[in-house]
């Protein structure tokens, strides 16, 4: 749903002329609000669209797609090499763009996120007192080594050259890893996805909970826009900020007491159906000729990947 122009704006009754004399005020909590849940339910409904696009990865058995994921997520996880791992990343985004996959959405869906939060767990081990190593660049010297009871610190802190490359090897990993599960989302659709995870016999109450979790999300999302948007609209951008933050604290409340309400309603409703916990499509899944063949061209490359990174 597309908000109306005059929504986002900072309405705030002044003339034109006002405008230009006194300073823009920032955006508050409702134009904020307002501007992420557009852009979660906007992304969300093009990842559906684009997983029912023309493309090669779309025209895949969701089965076969799950089995070479996971044939891969080893495959990548095991190796060692950068250069491997970055050969393989290249071909992942070479079939990402013959799905219809925008690339710069992606890269900036991967990168922006995984450095900042693999790279904070990682930072440590890069200094030579959590991982002996030779020195690539010395911070600082002290006069003698520290030792606290059982910890025994050298007098040097230096940043180590085996400590950057396991760094730059697990964060690559966790990248790679993070693309590979977006691709194979982004080109399947929802439901055939959880249906391909009960081929594999996952757990029926794992299902289950992943399909309500994503279906019912948006529910709430859509619930949560109504309210923003009606309160905008009496709001004309007059309120303060303190205001503004109680309107949040109290929508979060009324929202969790909505959706107590909405699940035992739905529960009600499918246990009168009859659900079951299963998961049923119309879509039915048959093997064709080039899923047998990808799939074994996967699990192929999966094995040469991890012997030429044991040669290497």
């Amino acid at each position: 749903m597309d908000l109306p122009l005059w929504l986002l704006e900072n309405s705030s009754g002044l003339s034109e002329t006002s405008h230009k004399s006194k300073p823009r005020r920032k955006r508050g909590f409702i134009q904020k609000t307002l501007s992420d849940i557009v852009h979660v339910l906007r992304d969300s409904f093009f990842s559906e669209e684009l997983a029912v696009r023309p493309g090669f990865l779309q025209s895949l058995d969701p089965r076969i797609k799950i089995l070479a994921l996971v044939s891969l997520l080893l495959a990548l996880n095991l190796i060692s090499h950068l250069g491997l791992l970055w050969g393989s990343y290249l071909i992942l985004l070479a079939l990402a763009a013959g799905s219809g996959i925008h690339l710069g959405s992606l890269l900036k869906k991967v990168w922006l996120v995984v450095p900042l939060f693999s790279g904070i767990m990682v930072l440590p081990s890069v200094f030579n007192w959590v991982r002996p190593g030779e020195p690539l660049f010395t911070l600082f010297t002290m006069n003698q080594p520290w030792s606290i009871g059982f910890l025994h610190l050298p007098a040097t802190l230096a940043i180590t050259k085996q400590g950057v490359n396991g760094a730059v090897l697990l964060v690559s990993r966790v990248g790679i890893s993070v693309t590979l599960t977006l691709i194979m989302t982004l080109t399947t659709r929802w439901t055939d996805l959880l249906k391909a995870l009960r081929f594999f016999f996952v757990p029926r109450i794992f299902v289950t909970t992943l399909e309500m979790t994503y279906r019912y999300i948006f529910v709430l999302i859509t619930i949560l826009e109504e309210m923003f948007l009606a309160r905008k609209a009496r709001d004309a951008g007059r309120s303060s900020t303190s205001e503004q933050r109680g309107f949040v604290a109290s929508a979060m409340v009324a929202l969790f007491a909505r959706s107590l309400q909405m699940s035992e309603e739905v529960y009600a409703a499918m246990t009168a159906r009859g659900y079951s916990g299963e998961v049923y499509t119309m879509n039915r899944f048959r093997m064709r000729l080039h899923d047998w063949f990808f799939a074994s061209f996967v699990i192929l490359c999966s094995f040469i990947l991890y012997v030429a990174d044991k040669i290497l």
